[in-house]
Order: structure tokens, then sequence, then C-alpha cells
């Protein structure tokens, strides 16, 4: 009775698939789908969100910070990374991560030879989230007390 629940339990384990982002390029494919998806859903910019690394987030925390401060009304970081426009330049054909340690690079690859892309990569809680190089935010000049 006990050997076939171990077996039971090891074929479960062994039918389940990794996480998508287990792996450099499984959290970089998820994320770029997430991106893709967020034009149809509101809540698929959030998901992609929740998939960048901590400077990716802490940049985009900033800038929404800034924003609300702009505006008057309170802004999220995720409104900032669909602020961004997002758009593929190109359909992925292949990806390869080169890892060391707890940082990657997946070099993402199209079908033509000038279709290519690199995206950095860490480890954050045990999961692969993606840091895409996102432009350092503005420096806001500010105003002489008149």
């Amino acid at each position: 009775m006990i050997a076939r629940l171990v077996v039971f339990a090891l074929l479960l384990l062994g039918c389940s698939r990794a996480a998508p982002d287990s792996t450099p390029d499984g959290v970089v494919r998820l994320w770029l789908d997430k991106m893709e998806d967020s034009a149809d859903d509101p809540r698929a910019i959030r998901e992609a969100y929740a998939l960048l690394g901590p400077s990716a987030r802490a940049n985009l925390e900033e800038r929404a910070r800034r924003t609300s401060q702009l505006q008057g009304k309170r802004a999220e970081p995720w409104q900032m990374l669909a602020d961004a426009h997002f758009g593929l330049h190109f359909r992925p054909k292949s990806m390869k991560a080169s890892t060391v340690g707890d940082r990657a690079t997946v070099e993402v690859l199209g079908s033509d030879a000038n279709e290519r892309a690199s995206v950095r990569c860490v480890v954050e809680n045990g999961a692969w989230r993606v840091e895409p190089e996102l432009p350092e935010p503005v420096v806001l000049p500010k105003r002489d007390g008149g």
C-alpha cells in the first residue's frame, strides 16, 4: 500500500511542469506574453509587473511617485509600464539563456539575423525575474519659489 502511494506521488511529480519563472527564458517568454496580452486584458499588465526584478520595479515606482506628484492623483507603478506603449519589434523564434549564479542574460532571436535582443534576468525569492533596460526617470527641475 505504501509502495503504491510512493509510486503515485512520484508519477504526479514527474508529470508536473516546472513553473514558467523557474528558468530565465521561461520568465522572459511569460513576461512577453503578459505584455502582449495587456492590450486586451487589464490584469495582464499587473501580472507582467509582478514578473519584473527589483531594479525595474524601483524604476517604475519612482516614475509613479513623480507622476502622482505632477497629476495630483495616485499613479500605480504597473501603470508606468503600460504607459511605455510596449510593442514587440519582432516575433521571438528562439531563446537561449546564459546563467551565472543568480543572474542571466536571455538572447531572444527572431527569424531574421537582425532580429535579436538581450534581456537581463535575476533570481528573487527563488524565482527568475525580468530586468529590462528602462531609461532612468528624468530629474525634474525645481521651481524657484514663485
